[in-house]
């Protein structure tokens, strides 16, 4: 007592220290909102309400930094990716009018995943992301079941709306097989509430979404767009109607 006053207070059990600095962790979880909307929200409500003292700053970690590098990857991976599938397709069916039928599938079923996640209230994340990109395969298969086969009966020798309808309607159950196996198959991951399912949902939701859109917008719009992409080609230009020469006959006057 003659040195020092003794007074017991609540505080920290332990001190922690990082870089030669001292730093406490506040840790929290994010149920029912996005990652990425809750720290942007979080942050403007600090820098408004909160005034730290000097030599104090404040650093965000944990899952928002793998989410900001995983969508610094898919900035790079999804333009590499849609030019790849372009150049692929473009090989296949060798005509840019074609390819971009072909692309047009893509944000056809990538309408239907994000419909499927406002109907599931699910938010975007990594899991969403990489649902959308397994879309992009489904979606050039679908188209390039249907235009590869137009071209085949055209070369075959039937006409421009004759090869269009018989390609759609025999191409009809290969196309209907590939997005049912997609969203069969995905289907248990949709519903699954076990451990692990936060992961497998979003993935599972985008993709039969994305499948259940493929089955039928498409259906009702490729025929249109092949009669509309390819009725100004040389090949389907009617010849000009000639008319019929007529001899002029002499007229004898009596």
């Amino acid at each position: 007592g003659q040195i020092a006053r003794i007074d017991e207070e609540n505080g920290p059990a332990l001190i922690y220290r990082e870089a030669n600095e001292r730093y406490v962790p506040v840790k929290f979880s994010v149920r029912n909102r996005d990652l990425a909307g809750t720290i942007a929200e979080a942050k403007e409500k600090i820098q408004k309400q909160m005034h730290l003292p000097y030599n104090v700053h404040l650093e965000w970690a944990g899952e928002i930094n793998q989410l900001n590098e995983a969508v610094r990857r898919l900035y790079v991976i999804i333009p590499l990716t849609l030019l790849l599938i372009a150049l692929l397709v473009y090989a296949s069916v060798k005509s840019w009018r074609d390819m971009l039928l072909v692309l047009s599938n893509i944000p056809i079923g990538c309408i239907g995943g994000i419909l499927a996640l406002l109907v599931s209230r699910i938010h975007f994340s990594i899991s969403a992301a990489m649902g959308f990109i397994s879309i992009f395969g489904i979606a050039i298969q679908d188209g390039l079941l249907v235009v590869s086969y137009t071209q085949r009966l055209w070369k075959e020798g039937l006409g421009l709306e004759e090869g269009i309808l018989k390609a759609n309607e025999r191409r009809l159950r290969s196309v209907l097989m590939t997005t049912l196996v997609a969203m069969l198959g995905l289907f248990p991951a949709a519903l699954s509430t076990a451990i692990g399912s936060q992961t497998q949902k979003p993935l599972a939701v985008v993709v039969i979404g994305g499948a259940l859109m493929l089955a039928v917008l498409p259906r009702l719009l490729q025929p249109s767009l092949l009669l509309l992409m390819h009725r100004r080609e040389p090949r389907w230009r009617l010849p000009p109607t000639e008319t019929p020469h007529i001899p002029a006959v002499p007229v004898q006057h009596a």
